[in-house]
């Protein structure tokens, strides 16, 4: 999902090593094995991420785009004041109260707007592309103190994150399904 060469370049770069490791004299050197081996790697990888990568990056896309639609679900009853990396929300409430302008508020709000729109207008399910939009509204959220909305955030990429490698550690078989 996050590569930063598409299928179809990954294939060319596998297609080449194939081709040079077909006229590679034998028995092969540790590098000429090596690079066989990485390949396959690459093509394992590969063959799970277009397996199941666009469920994925389509299951990411909805719950980021419902988030910033619906808004992040109130959890500090569950918490009871607790934050990420053990603060207390006793300064949560001070910052708020602190930066209760509406310029940041408006700035977020701007921000969570680019990141739907970005979502809306790429139909082929891009999840890379909403790296800098993501970027922009963890940022606009942290200088307006919205720590609910910046949390919920972080939760679906980490989220996105575990998916990725779980698609990754189920490898495809080449008559379809998962060994």
């Amino acid at each position: 999902m996050f590569n930063a060469m598409s299928p179809a370049q990954l294939t060319a770069v596998l297609s080449g090593v194939l081709r040079e490791g077909a006229d590679w004299s034998r028995p092969l050197d540790g590098f000429q094995r090596g690079q066989l081996k990485s390949a396959s790697s690459i093509g394992r990888h590969l063959a799970s991420e277009l397996a199941g990568g666009p469920a994925v990056a389509a299951q990411f896309r909805a719950d980021l785009r419902a988030l910033l639609v619906d808004g992040p679900a109130d959890t500090a009853d569950d918490t009871q004041g607790a934050q990420p990396h053990g603060r207390s929300g006793a300064g949560k409430q001070q910052r708020g109260c602190a930066r209760s302008s509406a310029e940041p508020a408006e700035a977020v709000a701007e921000a969570a707007r680019r990141v739907v729109a970005a979502i809306d207008d790429d139909p082929s399910g891009d999840v890379a592309a909403l790296g800098a939009p993501i970027g922009d509204l963890l940022t606009a959220a942290r200088a307006a103190g919205t720590d609910d909305l910046a949390t919920a955030v972080r939760g679906l990429l980490r989220d996105l994150v575990d998916a990725e490698i779980d698609l990754l550690s189920t490898p495809v078989n080449p008559s379809g399904g998962s060994r």
